[in-house]
């Protein structure tokens, strides 16, 4: 049995992988593709999402679940040298009760800082979307650490 998902018309995340809606890129594979996170819950926060649309981790495959990770550790290593972290989260929610608001997999690497608090929960709700601007100055910052 499926975890559950609210239901859905589109997938952002699809619309980013094909193009159709602009996000700012950080890195591919064949198999996963990694974007700065629109909320920044901590400077340099990221998502890893398989190129195919996949709603949940029961849904990937092995080969697109070890490319996604290990796009992430990629990523933690680059913004620990562009912005200075000293720490990472690595994360995902599946299913509705476990905190999943896009219907498509996706792994969260939020770095962490000097001044983060590890005790922290981060809530969608309180974090806006910050501008497309923000999102490309970011990653590109992070793309030269790659």
């Amino acid at each position: 049995m499926p975890f559950h998902l609210a239901l859905y018309d589109s997938c952002r995340y699809c619309q980013c992988v094909s193009g159709e809606l602009e996000c700012a890129f950080l890195a591919e594979t064949d198999l996963a593709a990694a974007l700065v996170n629109q909320r920044q819950y901590e400077r340099g926060a990221s998502l890893v999402i398989p190129k195919v649309h996949r709603e949940t981790i029961l849904d990937v495959s092995d080969a697109e679940i070890a490319s996604m990770y290990r796009l992430a550790r990629r990523l933690a290593r680059a913004v620990e040298a562009a912005f200075g972290a000293c720490a990472a989260n690595v994360f995902q929610n599946n299913g509705i009760k476990a905190g999943q608001h896009a219907p498509h997999m996706h792994v969260h690497v939020v770095t962490r800082y000097q001044s983060s608090d590890p005790e922290r929960l981060f809530l969608q709700r309180e974090f806006p979307i910050i501008s497309m601007t923000e999102q490309k100055a970011t990653a590109a910052a992070i793309r030269a650490a790659l």
